[in-house]
């Protein structure tokens, strides 16, 4: 069988609004017109209650996957007898929620409303298996969970291949084997016997083999972090599950160019004077409004501050022919630099909610066990301060406790 997959997509994404739709859409085709069943490893959308807009947008994209006629190709979805179903859809596009698209269990998520809605198969907390010519795919999905609870999630679904089907795992959490971070988890943490484990989250796109598992990592469909490993292009994956090949193929996508600058005491002109003869190197390709990344690294001349190195004449210069976005890392860091360095350092592991929600379970579990009390849920807290309307329910939802 043929599987097309793509992941973290990102769409409604605000910096690249235009490309996390026409990039998803380049994919999402091919994916539907080669495949047999399409997966999407998480984040879909790019924020947990995304505007009407985004939705409407999306779901005028997803009708192509709901207009195709899979029965044609002959694939269909079947049960596993003695297991238990928690998959909404039977359509062989199939997804799981990710970190931006996740919610507590008392929400809907992005992901639900399309299963609800037709677009999607939801496997998320469960296991959808697709049938044809004999040979079955089975998919088990395992939605993004926060990282650190993700070891006990993994203990309590007895995550197991189903006989007689080429299994596929497919996640959406930090793997440390790629990240090597504090929190997460690694290739061996997963459930064994599975004949691919997919996983998504990490925006570079990964293939790899270690103790008879292999790992793919598709990366993601839109440029959203501005890394160096994101100049590579941007792509969707084609599995052939009886021949066991996986091909990466590239979509049409924006050019991202990453320059790293260094100085030792330099003057301001200086400075600006070998930004620009960079940024015209890169603009001479011929490429159509590039995105590039300057980082500025070292250190100014005696006397001078990072303050009076005032470089917001090159985007006013090359702002109609390029994404430029240039980063002053000269000299030493005030709070704020150190601030937005931890971001940096963290938004590939998790985002700025997910350490703010780390860090309040923590507070309030400590609380809740010196006064006695049961914790707060505060991943359905956040969720709720979320909706203007549901903030009167946030309120309730703390003095209760």
């Amino acid at each position: 069988m043929i599987v097309g997959i793509l992941s973290d997509t990102h769409l409604g994404y605000p910096r690249f609004y235009e490309d996390s739709f026409s990039q998803f859409d380049e994919a999402f085709r091919a994916a539907c017109d080669a495949s047999d069943v399409v997966i999407i490893p998480g984040d879909i959308f790019d924020t947990k209650v995304p505007r009407f807009e985004v939705i409407a947008q999306a779901m005028h994209l997803f009708e192509y996957g709901k207009a195709k006629d899979w029965a044609a190709k002959g694939v269909r979805r079947v049960d596993s007898p003695g297991m238990k179903d928690n998959v909404e859809g039977d359509l062989p596009v199939v997804a799981i929620h990710g970190t931006h698209d996740r919610r507590s269990k008392e929400m809907i998520n992005p992901v639900q409303l399309l299963a609800k809605s037709g677009f999607v198969t939801n496997a998320s907390d469960g296991a959808a298996i697709f049938e044809k010519d004999g040979e079955k795919v089975a998919i088990h999905g395992f939605g993004g969970t926060p990282e650190d609870e993700v070891h006990e999630a993994l203990k309590a679904r007895e995550l197991k291949p189903i006989p007689g089907a080429y299994n596929i795992l497919v996640s959406h959490q930090t793997i440390t084997d790629v990240i090597p971070v504090a929190q997460g988890i690694t290739l061996e943490d997963l459930p064994p016997g599975f004949d691919l484990y997919l996983n998504g989250h990490i925006h570079k796109r990964h293939l790899i083999t270690r103790n008879g598992k292999t790992l793919l990592i598709p990366g993601s469909t839109v440029i959203t972090q501005l890394k160096k490993e994101e100049e590579e292009p941007r792509a969707w994956v084609r599995l052939d599950t009886r021949k066991k090949e996986i091909k990466f193929i590239d979509i049409k996508s924006r050019p991202f160019r990453h320059i790293e600058l260094s100085f030792e005491k330099a003057e301001p002109g200086q400075i600006a004077d070998r930004c620009r003869k960079e940024i015209e190197a890169e603009l001479a390709k011929g490429e159509d409004m590039p995105i590039i990344r300057v980082q500025l690294k070292g250190s100014v001349k005696e006397g001078l501050k990072r303050e009076n190195i005032d470089l917001s004449s090159l985007n006013e210069l090359y702002g109609d022919r390029c994404h430029l976005q240039v980063d002053n890392e000269l000299d030493s860091q005030g709070l704020k630099e150190k601030m937005e360095s931890l971001r940096k350092m963290y938004e590939q592991k998790m985002s700025v909610r997910e350490i703010g929600v780390q860090m309040l379970k923590q507070k309030l579990a400590a609380t809740a066990k010196a006064n006695g009390s049961k914790a707060v849920d505060v991943e359905r807290l956040m969720d709720l301060l979320q909706d203007d309307g549901s903030i009167d329910a946030a309120i309730e939802e703390m003095t209760k406790e």
